[in-house]
């Protein structure tokens, strides 16, 4: 609920809500009555704060707190029934790329993933990393267990995600990744990229690494991941990259090499959405909100066509 004041506190919903199911605190649990702690103008997806209410509210700068401190206990999770919009893109199937994997998936075998990337892969700042309510895994848990139920299939995951890692450390770690014998390696780069690589770079380097990975494990599978987006308060970035990071990687998918458009999805929700509805630090890594966001379009991926609905998310 981002303000200047006590007065004018409000947020933007995803959807325009049907039902409300719940409104409470992300971290405590805390319970809110509509009428009482907030009013809901349903037409215009805004949901506004009653001045004096204890619903949590903020302002912009203190969303990125200099002392790191995470927005959970400042975040208002809405629960609620919405009718069914097309506008918003779906992330689709991949598994025509990775015949492999697909197949694996479908005849119930063991699938062994390995996760490279940076910190956000590694699970900062998912409540769940930080031992925190409402203790939310991050997304690479979500999805290791989301395909587990789908297809019925054991999943192996190995997350080697490094905090402060960008593509010039990943294609170097081909000991690690190999070693995994994965039968798909999760690539997930870009947001510390983004401080210093423009696109040919940054392709170079995801090409590099997965040639290397290649040249050991011939069968290997790959599903390469855009980034989220930081935001504006996240000033040791180019902004002005992620885009042309997720022109590169889809231009590096193919055989053998699926593409997960995260920054997509990602960017037709900040249009909806304050960005920092989707941050766990105010700055560049995703919340609670935003990890269901990386899991539900990597699952998507790895998912039959249909198989199931890739607009259905929480707001």
């Amino acid at each position: 609920m981002l303000a200047g004041d006590d007065e004018r506190a409000t947020a933007t919903l995803l959807f325009r809500p049907d039902v409300i199911v719940a409104v409470t605190n992300a971290g405590t649990g805390t319970t809110y009555v509509e009428g009482v702690d907030y009013i809901l103008a349903r037409a215009e997806r805004r949901i506004r704060r009653v001045p004096g209410s204890p619903m949590p509210w903020t302002d912009w700068p203190a969303t990125a707190s200099a002392d790191g401190a995470l927005t959970h206990d400042r975040t208002v999770a809405i629960s609620y029934t919405y009718a069914p919009d097309q506008s918003l893109w779906r992330p689709p199937s991949q598994l025509h790329r990775i015949p492999a994997v697909a197949a694996r998936l479908r005849e119930g075998r063991l699938v062994t993933v390995c996760l490279t990337g940076d910190s956000i892969s590694e699970g900062y700042d998912s409540s769940g990393f930080h031992g925190r309510s409402p203790f939310q895994p991050p997304y690479a848990s979500l999805v290791n267990t989301a395909l587990q139920q789908l297809s019925g299939a054991p999943v192996r995951l190995h997350n080697l995600a490094t905090a402060g890692w960008t593509t010039a450390e990943g294609m170097w770690d081909i000991d690690r990744i190999t070693a995994a014998e994965s039968d798909l390696v999760i690539v997930a780069f870009g947001m510390n990229d983004a401080s210093y690589a423009d696109g040919d770079e940054f392709a170079a380097n995801v090409a590099l690494l997965l040639e290397r990975v290649r040249a050991r494990r011939p069968s290997v599978e790959f599903l390469l991941v855009s980034p989220m987006l930081p935001t504006p308060q996240c000033a040791w970035v180019t902004a002005t990259r992620f885009a042309d990071y997720q022109v590169r990687l889809r231009d590096l998918a193919g055989e053998g090499i699926a593409f997960v458009d995260v920054t997509r999805l990602w960017s037709q929700i900040v249009e909806r959405k304050s960005p920092y509805d989707l941050s766990g630090n105010g700055l560049n890594h995703p919340n609670d909100f935003g990890h269901r966001l990386y899991a539900h379009a990597i699952v998507a991926a790895l998912s039959s066509p249909g198989e199931i609905d890739a607009g259905n998310v929480e707001s």
